[in-house]
């Protein structure tokens, strides 16, 4: 059995030309472009470690945000593997059955998740095990109740070394890994984690509103004569009920 500590590097929309955010794909909000891992054995011993690129196909262009905080450049993207390619790799480098996945926080399971179901990938070839070191440091370190500890200031708590920079998918799993070594509790717990309780959360329609004023042109033109301030009521009403379609049988 080992614990498989991984962190992820994501890209996502962003519109170059008027430089703002950008419609995402809600089946695939964040898309992976760095998968970093290192194995534990079951005496919390460094046994191997997982570290690959990865050319997006979703949003090809890397956000301008997401390059400054991770150091990533386009050429490293545009020289990666494809997602299947790392995931098969890391199909390799884990045991589904005996191996457990663990990660700071939940965010990066579940990205893993949707990122394997949008490219229609085997998700069985990945442990369901799972473990969110997270929790364990800030209940170890005594974080404010509520709140979750980030990965730095858990780092610095701990008093361990700062070797690399945050933000780079093997680094950062780096530092997961030891910290689990020093936080874990003395019964670990696992939970298992299912795939098909990630929720695709598709954008919302913004409702049109009511342009009062050609609706009662309309009805002025048609009746041939002013309406009334209580016609003018009625008549906005019975518009709203007929295009939510209130009273259909």
């Amino acid at each position: 059995m080992n614990y498989i500590v991984f962190d992820l590097e994501f890209n996502q929309s962003f519109d170059f030309k008027s430089g703002s955010a950008a419609k995402s794909n809600p089946e695939c909000p964040f898309e992976i472009i760095q998968i970093g891992a290192v194995k534990l054995n079951s005496d919390f011993e460094n046994s191997g470690h997982f570290n690959f690129y990865i050319k997006p196909v979703i949003y090809k262009r890397l956000h301008p945000y997401v390059e400054k905080i991770t150091g990533i450049s386009q050429l490293e993207l545009d020289n990666g593997l494809t997602f299947s390619e790392v995931f098969e790799a890391f199909c390799e480098f884990v045991d589904p059955k005996e191996d457990i996945l663990c990660s700071w926080g939940s965010d990066d399971i579940k990205s893993l998740y949707r990122n394997i179901r949008y490219h229609k990938l085997p998700a069985a070839k990945m442990p369901d095990r799972y473990m969110n070191i997270q929790g364990f440091a800030t209940n170890y370190l005594h974080y404010e109740p509520g709140k979750a500890i980030g990965l730095k200031n858990a780092v610095e708590l701990l008093n361990l070394h700062i070797e690399s920079d945050f933000h780079n998918a093997l680094n950062d799993a780096v530092y997961t890994a030891e910290i689990f070594k020093i936080v874990k509790p003395d019964i670990i717990v696992t939970e298992r984690f299912k795939p098909a309780d990630i929720k695709i959360t598709k954008p919302k329609v913004q409702k049109k509103g009511i342009n009062t004023k050609s609706l009662f042109k309309y009805f002025t033109q048609s009746l041939e004569r002013e309406l009334s301030t209580e016609e003018k009521a009625i008549i906005k009403t019975a518009y709203k009920f007929g295009r939510n379609n209130t009273y259909d049988m």
